[in-house]
């Protein structure tokens, strides 16, 4: 049986300690899912210029921001990796055409251990990483998605981290941050519902060209590097995929904590 793949939007670091819907949200869906073999976690904090599968076997942690309350740098995830997995990633790619190396050693960023702890508290299914090429486009890392699909016959679940928007000059404003029940911003819901409805239908050809018709595309994304892990776990869904929006939420007004499931 195909697996679905899923996209979560992991907003600050906070959303591991903070009792915010998105929270909760992600706490119950470790109660609906049946536990895989392993997942691809693709977050939009590992970059690297060509795709890179992470095959560390105890991967560290990473706390890959500054300024947060000291209970946030205490939280160890120890999920294990899986090095054969790691191999079938990297197979699936090659097979695609495209470039990749293995790397034995990298740990766990936020983007990767705050919603996966709070999906899998007890670190007990093995994670393996891949990176993000934040200087290719969107119709890149479809095509990278697409490169897995065939793994979720194997017991092999996508996921993709990033933000369903992400633009952190309207967070941190005069003053200083937005408190995080700020009102929401209406290009924030007008983007995200656009993007909801269009994977609804299974445009994908839309939503790869998101920026030229989305409304508010480049306020909500600046810089799109968050946003391309949703295009990994749309394309790895498979051919004719659509896509449900199985959460929505903002926080700080403007960010949205959208989360989708595909196929």
């Amino acid at each position: 049986m195909s697996l679905p793949t899923y996209f979560l939007s992991h907003g600050s670091p906070m959303l591991a300690l903070m009792d915010t819907p998105a929270h909760r949200f992600l706490v119950d869906l470790g109660a609906s899912i049946a536990k895989p073999r392993a997942v691809v976690v693709v977050s939009a904090h590992f970059e690297t210029d060509a795709p890179v599968v992470v095959s560390d076997a105890h991967p560290e942690m990473i706390y890959d921001f500054r300024g947060f309350p000291r209970p946030l740098y205490e939280i160890v995830y120890p999920a294990p990796g899986d090095a054969a997995v790691a191999d079938e990633v990297a197979d699936a790619l090659r097979k695609a055409g495209l470039p990749v190396t293995i790397a034995a050693h990298r740990g766990f960023d936020h983007g990767t251990w705050v919603p996966l702890s709070l999906i899998w508290p007890h670190a007990d299914v093995p994670l393996v990483q891949l990176s993000v090429q934040p200087h290719r486009d969107a119709a890149w890392h479809f095509a990278l998605g697409q490169a897995l699909a065939a793994l979720r016959e194997q017991d092999i679940l996508v996921i993709g981290t990033g933000a369903a928007t992400h633009n952190l000059r309207s967070v941190f404003r005069a003053g200083g941050m937005a408190p995080v029940d700020a009102p929401t911003e209406g290009w924030a819901r007008e983007f995200s519902d656009w993007i909801a409805a269009h994977a609804a239908e299974g445009d994908t050809d839309g939503l790869v060209h998101y920026r030229e018709h989305a409304p508010h595309a480049v306020m909500a994304h600046p810089e799109d590097d968050h946003f391309m892990p949703f295009f990994v776990a749309l394309g790895a869904a498979g051919q004719g995929v659509k896509g449900e929006r199985i959460h929505n939420s903002y926080e700080y007004g403007t960010l949205s904590m959208d989360m989708y499931r595909f196929g």
